[in-house]
C-alpha cells in the first residue's frame, strides 16, 4: 500500500487568523514542503498574518480570489498542487445579513 505525503499544497484564506497560523506551522516544521498560498487579502484576512513564513524559500503568496477558476486551475497546474487546504471563508455573520448569496457564495 502506498503511503501519501504531500509535497505542494495550496492553502486557501492564508491571510486570515486560522489559516495563518496552519501555514506558519507548517512552513516551519515541514521545510521540504511547499506552501502556496492564495488569498483575497478582504477585510478578514491580514498580510502581516504570513509575516514569519514570508522569507522562507518553500513559500509563495498569490493574491486573489479562491471563486476564479481560472486563477486557481492556473496554480493547481503550474504549482503541481496535490494537496489543497480549504480555509478562505468570510466571517463577521453580520456581514450575511447585507449580502447573503455573496457571503454563501465566498464561504463554499
Amino acid at each position: 500500500m502506498a503511503t501519501y505525503t504531500p509535497k505542494n499544497i495550496l492553502i486557501t484564506g492564508a491571510a486570515g487568523f486560522i489559516a495563518s497560523h496552519v501555514c506558519n506551522r507548517l512552513i516551519r516544521n515541514y521545510p521540504d514542503y511547499k506552501i502556496v498560498v492564495l488569498d483575497k487579502l478582504d477585510y478578514c484576512s491580514n498580510l502581516k498574518n504570513l509575516l514569519p513564513s514570508k522569507s522562507s524559500p518553500n513559500f509563495k503568496f498569490v493574491k486573489g480570489d479562491v471563486g476564479s477558476a481560472d486563477l486557481v486551475n492556473f496554480l493547481l497546474i503550474t504549482e503541481s498542487i496535490d494537496t489543497i487546504m480549504h480555509f478562505a471563508a468570510q466571517t463577521h455573520v453580520d456581514n450575511s445579513f447585507g449580502n447573503s448569496f455573496e457571503f454563501t457564495k465566498n464561504n463554499i
